[in-house]
């Protein structure tokens, strides 16, 4: 009996082991969904810190990735934004739902349309996180480190009904704030992908707009990697990435919840115009 009871706690801890999971397959697996995915339609829950004090946002999106069309509209404020590529000279339509009270056209990167928010509308919809994880990833190759020491399994959960896998996503570098110069013309978002940092970090450290070209030698305070850490969590039956934290060296930076999410919708044929029905345009 003694025998027997020695190999209970080795058959216990390999029935746990059966059930782990594997977090680069989870991510590998999130990544080929969103990638297959063209059309999308979601709420976004928001929470952005700036400064010191954060900044709560619902938002309704009907997203097509390629050729780029968004259409979003602020739950809270009423105000909607309509961006297609080529279109309105590659402006954003805007309703304010307020004064002037006519709908204009701006820049999309125009300081009143960017502002209270750490994203452009380019980086709007799931691919964004595509766009994070070949970041996070290329750091690590280059650090001759493996995608298993980026990506930590954390368990499952319930968020909001659906059930989740939880994992870490940690960069190969330590987040801190280092020394830069630019070595050539370029803007902001440019500049971001580039060395793979957050553009709302580099626009806070160093007085820098979307919209003004940074000249080759200009010197800049920028971060070493994109966050901190990462948490995401995962939804099991879609694969999509339903809710995302990042933190950089004061705390939580920015947490997105999507809720009420579609990855095939199906649109009015005059969905992404300004005959849509159902805009307030």
């Amino acid at each position: 009996m003694k025998v027997l009871w020695s190999l209970i706690p080795c058959f216990i801890i390999c029935i746990n082991f059966s059930f782990a999971q594997d977090p680069v397959q989870i991510i590998a697996k999130m990544s080929s969904v969103i990638s297959k995915m063209n059309k999308s339609s979601f709420e976004l829950h928001s929470k952005e810190r700036f400064d010191d004090e954060y900044i709560y946002k619902k938002m309704q999106f009907h997203m097509q990735e390629s050729p780029k069309k968004v259409y979003m509209k602020d739950l809270d404020e009423g105000v909607e934004l309509l961006y297609v590529d080529g279109w309105n000279k590659n402006k954003a339509y805007i309703n304010p739902n307020g004064f002037p009270w006519i709908n204009i056209s701006l820049n999309r990167f125009d300081s009143k349309v960017v502002a209270e928010n750490h994203h452009t509308v380019d980086d709007a919809g799931f691919g964004f996180v595509n766009t994070l994880l070949k970041g996070f990833e290329k750091a690590a190759d280059k650090s001759g480190k493996s995608l298993s020491s980026l990506y930590t399994y954390k368990g499952e959960v319930t968020i909001n009904g659906y059930e989740c896998y939880k994992l870490y996503i940690e960069p190969p570098t330590v987040f801190k704030y280092i020394n830069y110069t630019t070595k050539r013309d370029q803007k902001l978002l440019e500049l971001s992908r580039r060395i793979f940092a957050s553009d709302y970090l580099l626009k806070v450290k160093n007085g820098l707009s979307y919209t003004r070209t940074i000249r080759k030698g200009t010197k800049l305070i920028v971060p070493s990697t994109y966050a901190k850490k990462v948490i995401v969590y995962i939804d099991k039956k879609s694969y999509l990435p339903i809710v995302q934290l990042l933190y950089d060296d004061k705390g939580l930076l920015e947490k997105f919840e999507y809720k009420k999410f579609s990855k095939s919708p199906k649109f009015l044929s005059t969905e992404f115009t300004t005959e849509c029905t159902t805009y307030g345009f």
